[in-house]
């Protein structure tokens, strides 16, 4: 994982099970939740399992205020699954939420750019990064866009989970420089 990023507001440091309180509460809001394919209700023990799993993934980074406030979101970068059906250590699929609370204030923007400015600068096979959005989901999609991403298709995606229902979803890339 690269080193803890520090901007200007926030500070990205790795994803850790004492963040399981505030991890479970802010998935569990349907804002959130729905977007990020999550089914409600979340039980504790999904929660737990949820977190272990965004933990073991090669980017996994607990979003909080500076200098050491709460998690009020994450940055996570999961295994990349190429064209072939093998894993690709050269991606990164990101994934991304942040505490309703907390929207409307740039803040997953500058944890978003945190992020690739680290991986441009630090030794690691990371070349591109991947990211899907709800067609529905203009905020992330307006982030996606920001930070120049670019979008590539536009695809029906297998049953959202929160739905049971096929989602039309967004797919970006960004080439690190």
């Amino acid at each position: 994982m690269p080193p803890e990023i520090i901007t200007e507001r926030l500070r990205l440091r790795p994803l850790a099970t004492s963040d399981l309180s505030a991890y479970q509460t802010i998935v569990s809001d349907s804002r959130v939740a729905q977007p990020a394919g999550v089914a409600l209700p979340l039980s504790p023990q999904h929660a737990a399992n949820s977190l272990r799993a965004d933990q073991q993934q090669p980017l996994a980074y607990a979003v909080t205020r500076r200098p050491a406030g709460p998690l009020i979101g994450t940055v996570i970068g999961y295994e990349h699954v190429g064209a072939l059906g093998t894993l690709d250590p050269t991606a990164v699929d990101l994934g991304y939420f942040l505490a309703p609370a907390f929207w409307g204030q740039g803040l997953m923007p500058e944890a978003l750019t945190g992020l690739l400015t680290t991986l441009a600068h630090t030794t690691t096979p990371i070349q591109t990064v991947w990211a899907t959005s709800l067609a529905t989901n203009r905020r992330s999609q307006g982030v996606l866009s920001h930070l120049a991403f670019k979008l590539i298709d536009d695809q029906m995606m297998v049953p959202n989970p929160a739905t049971m229902a096929l989602e039309r979803q967004l797919l970006y890339r960004y080439d690190l420089p």
